[in-house]
């Protein structure tokens, strides 16, 4: 017989366990999409509601300086003087900033294009030659909101797409905003949710990896328990009716038959009946480990029921098939039992069957190997038949 991994027949509840360690991943994948989308949105909101928030501080300052007018503590021009410089200097991140501009459009402050003071803002004009600010009259901009349009950051021409809130201080008629430009919004939110996206993955997949290593392993335990005998610690026979349909396919596939190899300890129950089933234990974990021994670790050996065993593989070869048998026969017949200082020994019979491909059903091999285990009985015991 060759040597056969166990590996190479996955039992149903391992590949259910694939299966659910699959969906799993699928589920966390929807869920980080869902989260990215969330997160991302919650922080574009955000973002502008801290611009407002910036723009309504921003008033607060204009406000002061005002009431210091109204008390003539200074004098208007020196109020909206100091007011400005408070807010020139007022800058926030990369490219925020404060600007204000009359209700005419001119321009009042812009800290990083201080050339442009004194301009109206009604002729500023985009790149395709459109003049967007023409477009909102004055009743508009005297009430203040949100407005989008297009600026070039600091010293750069190229002009990008901007969103800003605009209040209205009305003892002065100034616009003040203040702004954030769409992309630097964008790569902030998406930096900001990849490195959360990033931890929250990282802790799902040490998680989800831990919990299927968990799982894994209760279910490989609880897998063996339930298809490995307790007492000889051999494959049971469900073992047997769960890997026969992949080993069938897979001898299929390489053009090799199956062996099967029934053995039958001879008189097993003259030996309970005489040394009692605890002897009767001890001799069942003998042989189950002579089988094992003298077998491969890819053989199945299969206790299939009290005193019967199997052996399964693929054959190409009869004579090794029948060298198997004969060796396992052979050590059994040399082992030496003591029960109350008297010592026996025992025999077995066997009897090999070859599952050709063209066979309907594997059953009918075990059953020519029952008959050749009979065959063998029936001629004296302690043999092997083919």
């Amino acid at each position: 017989m060759y040597n056969l991994s166990i590996k190479s027949h996955r039992l149903p509840i391992q590949n259910k366990l694939i299966g659910l360690s699959a969906l799993i991943f699928l589920v966390l994948i929807a869920f980080l999409i869902f989260f990215y989308h969330s997160f991302s949105t919650s922080l574009e909101n955000e973002k502008k509601a801290q611009s407002k928030h910036l723009t309504q501080s921003a008033l607060g300052v204009i406000q002061y300086f005002h009431d210091l007018s109204l008390s003539s503590e200074l004098s208007d021009e020196d109020a909206k003087k100091y007011a400005m410089d408070a807010l020139k200097y007022a800058l926030y991140g990369d490219n925020g900033y404060f600007w204000i501009m009359g209700l005419e459009g001119e321009i009042l402050l812009q800290p990083y294009k201080p050339e442009l003071i004194g301009m109206s803002l009604l002729d500023w004009q985009y790149s395709d030659g459109t003049y967007p600010f023409r477009n909102i009259d004055k009743e508009i901009r005297k009430s203040g909101g949100w407005v989008n349009y297009y600026w070039s950051k600091n010293d750069s021409l190229e002009q990008f797409p901007k969103i800003g809130y605009v209040t209205y201080f009305e003892p002065w008629e100034w616009l003040v905003g203040t702004g954030i430009y769409l992309d630097d919004m964008e790569k902030n939110v998406f930096w900001t949710v990849a490195k959360a996206s990033g931890f929250l993955l990282f802790g799902f997949v040490v998680f989800i990896f831990a919990a299927i290593i968990i799982i894994h392993y209760f279910v490989h335990k609880l897998s063996e328990q339930s298809v490995k005998d307790s007492l000889t610690k051999l494959y049971t026979k469900r073992f047997l009716e769960e890997v026969i349909p992949g080993m069938l396919e897979n001898e299929k596939r390489h053009n090799r038959a199956i062996a099967a190899i029934f053995l039958d300890i001879d008189h097993f129950k003259k030996v309970n009946d005489t040394y009692g089933h605890n002897c009767g234990d001890k001799v069942l974990e003998q042989v189950a480990a002579v089988m094992m021994e003298c077998t491969r670790t890819g053989d199945y050996c299969i206790r299939y029921g009290g005193e019967e065993f199997v052996i399964i593989g693929p054959c190409d070869d009869n004579k090794n098939v029948i060298a198997i048998a004969e060796r396992i026969r052979q050590q059994v017949s040399e082992l030496v039992f003591t029960h109350d200082d008297k010592e026996f020994t025992i025999t077995l019979s066997a009897g090999i069957a070859l599952h050709e491909h063209s066979q309907t059903s594997f059953d009918e091999t075990l059953i020519d190997a029952d008959m050749k285990l009979y065959e063998a009985k029936e001629r004296g015991r302690n043999r092997v038949m083919i």
